[in-house]
């Protein structure tokens, strides 16, 4: 039977209405069940289980409901409900958050000594031991393993780990086999001496002999002064005692003055025959790169004199930027041509080699290598485009999908997960599930994973899909204009352009804004809490802890305390030096190098890290400059303390463009 016309026209008309109003219903019902979800965690929390089950029952198929199954497991744990745990760590694998239910339980069998069931969940999980270490030591002992728990208890003792209280009997066992040995000491008393713990140490060396003490006495001494103790070497004090405290002594000096600390160990070196010359040749190119890093010029011979198996990429490295600060052209082209071609073949080089042949008349051969850095993106291409006069070259693109692909990554239950939490600003636990989910992922469903992230305004797993799919010249999406209200406000503010900012988050958090660093530096522009609050008392804000993981105001004490920085050290470049390493080194930095030749300044920033950030950053801005479609400014003007921006249509030719900075 054939529908009449009229009615598959009307049908055809209404399902679009359809189609929305179920998606509109679905949306409702999604709403509703996070409340519920959020009510029934609190109802678990106050051991309401009456409500926690009439909740949980509404919420069978909400994406997050396994998360109420691994908490109630967890309470339910400290009430010896071991089979509740077993079957909840069984049944929600996927859940990222098992993981920790496993741990918890873990520690609580361990404290209800029941090793026979815990060594079955290492035997099962071996990557578990490696995580829980003293745990799985101690099983192996209560479980007929004492060679392996003695064994793995020693190695913890000498190195000065954490020995919990329920390591005890093992402990106790442990001495009375004769533990620990003169040698097992001396191992923990080194450890312990280069933390300067001498009151352990003098406990530890009681037995010892008297020359022993005097030994350890000697090394406390040298600590304090290095140089001094030093110089009255005690040649009664020989072996591997003599060649760690003399290691000790010229490290600790070498960090205060490398060039005294060189001088000492020549004159030790004939004083100590008993220790072998490879001994002081590390110790000879440690003290050199140190000096090297204090922008030392004679460190630049020392590297050079160091035999030809004790250099490495990092003394060539630094030989060619002591050159560099130094403005020894022929020198720096001498060095970098002597380097193994892998190492000339890095844009650093290859640019330097360029602006060296430049500076002592070889323009065209300068030209050569430069056009071949000037076509890419990155700060060294940068640099080279501007010397050459062409326009930088972002070769951008943009991620693509489709939709197929998208809706298969959309479909998987863990990502559907980590959507709920998005909704709920739970980003680290949204995080947990997006990575678990793709985890194996091929570029293809990276790509898609992008796209679709991108949807969401998760912007650090936008840029962390580009990169793992492979797309880095997806710079729209690698490179976001995201929270642009508080960070235009804080341009008006502290006078920043816009770009510098987004520079800085982009570099500080990849524009995660729940993001805490190993030393507890938090939100988009990583502010360390006490920074925070002085920034804060300086702009009238109050005594309360400011919120660092609110955009508006981490953007706003961020720019806040780089524009001081800006203000202090008169450059972008110093700035953002001195925000990632401190601005107290960055003073330091400058008492042993002027800036008068910003480029190779940068080049030689005594930290990797900190030199990577500054580049980074002064880089970043071109592309923020390219992402807010304004005309690019210069690179060279910026690191030359021009703080305008600077036109680049009239560009220079080669022979000017280095003429600037002392380069002759």
């Amino acid at each position: 039977m054939r529908l009449p016309v009229s009615i598959i026209v009307v049908l055809l008309l209404w399902a679009p209405a359809l189609q929305a109003a179920t998606a509109e219903s679905s949306a409702q019902t999604l709403i509703q069940q996070r409340i519920w979800f959020q009510q029934a965690r609190v109802a678990l929390n106050k051991h309401d289980m009456s409500r926690f089950n009439n909740l949980k029952s509404k919420l069978a198929d909400y994406p997050l409901t396994p998360y109420l199954d691994i908490w109630h497991a967890r309470i339910s744990m400290k009430q010896g409900n071991d089979t509740l745990v077993e079957n909840t760590l069984l049944q929600q694998a996927d859940i990222p958050e098992s993981r920790d239910l496993r741990k918890a339980w873990i520690n609580e069998l361990a404290k209800r000594s029941q090793w026979s069931q815990l060594s079955s969940i290492f035997i099962r999980f071996p990557a578990l031991a490696k995580r829980l270490p003293e745990t799985a030591m101690v099983t192996a002992w209560y479980t007929g393993h004492k060679e392996k728990a003695m064994q793995q208890f020693s190695e913890r003792w000498q190195q000065n780990r954490e020995i919990s209280g329920f390591s005890e009997p093992l402990h106790l066992a442990w001495l009375k086999q004769g533990h620990p040995t003169v040698a097992e000491t001396w191992l923990r008393i080194e450890k312990l001496a280069y933390r300067g713990r001498w009151k352990e140490i003098r406990s530890l060396s009681k037995s010892f002999p008297e020359s022993q003490k005097q030994a350890l006495a000697y090394w406390r001494l040298v600590q304090k002064h290095p140089e001094k103790a030093l110089l009255q070497w005690n040649p009664s004090i020989s072996g591997m005692t003599g060649a760690l405290i003399i290691a000790d002594g010229i490290k600790r000096l070498s960090r205060k003055d490398a060039v005294v600390a060189w001088n000492l160990l020549r004159k030790l070196q004939a004083k100590t025959r008993h220790i072998n010359k490879a001994f002081f040749t590390g110790l000879e190119r440690y003290t050199a790169l140190r000096a090297a890093r204090q922008h030392q010029v004679i460190a630049a011979d020392w590297l050079g004199e160091l035999p030809a198996s004790y250099r490495n990429e990092d003394t060539r490295a630094w030989q060619v930027r002591l050159y560099l600060l130094h403005q020894n052209w022929i020198k720096v082209f001498t060095a970098i041509v002597a380097m193994p071609a892998s190492e000339q073949q890095q844009s650093r080089w290859i640019y330097w080699k360029a602006y060296a042949l430049a500076a002592i008349g070889y323009e065209e051969q300068a030209k050569t290598l430069l056009a071949q850095l000037a076509g890419a993106r990155g700060y060294y291409s940068f640099l080279s485009a501007e010397r050459l006069g062409q326009p930088f070259h972002l070769n951008a693109t943009e991620i693509t999908a489709s939709d197929d692909a998208i809706a298969e990554i959309e479909r998987m239950p863990a990502v559907r997960r980590a959507f709920e939490w998005l909704q709920m600003d739970k980003r680290n636990k949204a995080a947990r599930e997006w990575h678990s989910a793709l985890a194996k992922s091929s570029s293809r469903q990276w790509r898609a994973a992008a796209v679709l992230a991108s949807r969401w305004h998760w912007y650090d797993q936008v840029i962390h899909g580009a990169f793992r799919a492979h797309r880095l010249n997806a710079l729209p999406d690698r490179f976001p204009v995201a929270f642009e209200k508080p960070v235009m406000k804080a341009a008006q503010e502290t006078g920043l352009m816009p770009s510098s900012i987004w520079s800085i988050i982009r570099q500080e958090s990849a524009f995660n804004q729940q993001a805490v660093s190993y030393v507890g530096a938090k939100g988009l522009m990583q502010l360390m809490p006490k920074t925070a609050r002085g920034v804060a008392r300086k702009l009238g804000l109050g005594k309360a802890p400011p919120q660092l993981f609110s955009p508006e105001v981490n953007i706003r004490l961020g720019a806040s305390y780089l524009a001081e920085q800006k203000a202090r050290f008169g450059n972008l470049a110093l700035a953002s030096a001195a925000y990632n390493a401190g601005p107290h080194r960055v003073s330091l930095w400058l008492s042993r190098s002027s800036f008068d030749a910003p480029e190779a300044w940068v080049e030689a920033i005594p930290f990797n890290e900190t030199r990577r950030y500054v580049q980074q950053v002064m880089a970043f801005i071109t592309v923020y400059e390219w992402r807010q479609k304004k005309p690019a400014s210069s690179l060279i003007a910026r690191l030359n303390e021009q703080e305008q921006e600077v036109s680049r249509n009239e560009p220079a030719p080669v022979s000017m463009a280095f003429s600037g900075g002392g380069n002759h």
